[in-house]
């Protein structure tokens, strides 16, 4: 009788098959796509916020006229910072502005440059006179302090840091407020003046009387 007759067929295992996927790999691949999903996104804000900065970059430096690199610079205000901001500013209300959305190392260069300058593009009629000698001056310093400010406070963030003015710099509202302060003394004084004077006026009637 032959002993290997009563062996069995040899079974092969199961195949180990790769599906279903554990949860954990799911999650896994989420996450990744997430994050690819924000990557995505945080890099078209950055392209087109760069957009807009070159842009106006280009038009700046085709342009010499003081009025026009002005229009340029709101057009590049408006594209970074909420309108309800930037829309009225003019003049040293302006400057303020650009002063306090710079880096605090370029801010005496920027004030150099601009200092007068965007008050006389709003206030000052232009002079045929001067057209090739003060008004090229201060149109060549509008131009570069607009530059500086371009290639350094943009992209800037939507809110308006309020820590970055200069010391030595005087907003309107500080103004406001030592005006409304010194009123307020002034008045207190007159009323102290006044209820002194009653108190005289009494003292001489009650030796009158």
């Amino acid at each position: 009788m032959d002993p290997l007759a009563e062996l069995k067929d040899i079974h092969l295992p199961q195949e180990i098959h790769n599906y279903p996927i554990a949860l954990g790999w799911w999650i896994l691949a989420l996450l990744i796509l997430l994050l690819i999903v924000f990557a995505a996104v945080k890099l078209r804000q950055v392209q087109i916020k760069s957009k807009a900065k070159k842009l106006a970059l280009k038009r700046l430096d085709e342009t010499n006229d003081a009025t026009a690199a002005v229009t340029i610079l709101k057009w590049s205000l408006l594209q970074y910072f909420p309108r309800e901001k930037v829309a009225n500013l003019s003049g040293d209300n302006l400057q303020e502005f650009l002063i306090a959305t710079l880096p605090a190392k370029h801010h005496e260069t920027f004030q150099q440059l601009s200092t007068n300058g965007f008050n006389t593009v709003y206030q000052r009629p232009f002079d045929e006179n001067n057209a090739e000698s003060e008004n090229a001056i201060e149109v060549s310093h509008i131009v570069e302090a607009i530059r500086l400010w371009l290639n350094h406070a943009l992209p800037a963030k939507k809110e308006l840091p309020t820590n970055n003015l200069p010391s030595n710099q005087t907003t309107l509202t500080d103004k406001k407020e030592v005006s409304n302060a010194t009123t307020e003394a002034n008045v207190d004084s007159v009323e102290n003046n006044d209820s002194d004077n009653e108190t005289e006026t009494s003292k001489i009637s009650g030796e009158k009387s």
